[in-house]
């Protein structure tokens, strides 16, 4: 078995901050790095951010269960989540389950930090939410990787690295200027 790289360790930072409070997803990382690095690379990279939102998740759990109120005040602070987008977020948990509904999150273009911040109200057990991190944010991760190394096959010998860099880092930008733009918060 391969050490992790640098890389993966930082898709780990990455999975941590955005399970807790910073607001762009791994999947930026992540697909550079299956873009760049291959499949098996870019799925090391989604283990390990999603072993970050294990922690991320857990922190903000915690936080939640000690002072719920300004543990919603900051989550509500974070670019793109809304009093809405919460409120829906604890109906969908109180209708469905916790599980399901954070499973549903990526559908909905609610942030994991969200459903860990309700956990606690919810009757989700620390020991239970904290490690479903890993089916909850892992298939999305997957996908992501699986897209970019097809695309980083297709596009690694036939077009100039810096015209591949541009087109990636415009793509993300275009996608999170839309996103803020279109999503409340």
């Amino acid at each position: 078995m391969t050490r992790p790289s640098r890389l993966s360790w930082l898709a780990l930072a990455w999975g941590f901050a955005e399970a807790s409070l910073f607001f762009v997803v791994p999947d930026v990382l992540i697909s550079w790095i299956a873009m760049k690095r291959g499949l098996r690379a870019g799925a090391g990279a989604c283990l390990m951010a999603a072993a970050g939102a294990v922690f991320g998740g857990a922190v903000i759990w915690v936080w939640s269960a000690q002072d719920p109120a300004a543990a919603r005040r900051t989550i509500e602070a974070v670019p793109a989540v809304s009093p809405a987008m919460i409120g829906q977020a604890n109906a969908d948990m109180t209708r469905s389950g916790w599980f399901l509904a954070a499973i549903k999150g990526p559908l909905t273009s609610t942030p994991y930090k969200v459903y860990a911040m309700l956990a606690p109200r919810q009757g989700a057990p620390l020991a239970a939410f904290a490690p479903a991190a890993l089916p909850v944010r892992l298939p999305r991760f997957l996908l992501v990787a699986v897209v970019f190394a097809l695309i980083g096959r297709v596009l690694r010998d036939r077009i100039d690295r810096r015209i591949v860099l541009a087109a990636f880092t415009s793509g993300w930008l275009l996608f999170y200027g839309v996103f803020w733009l279109t999503v409340p918060g």
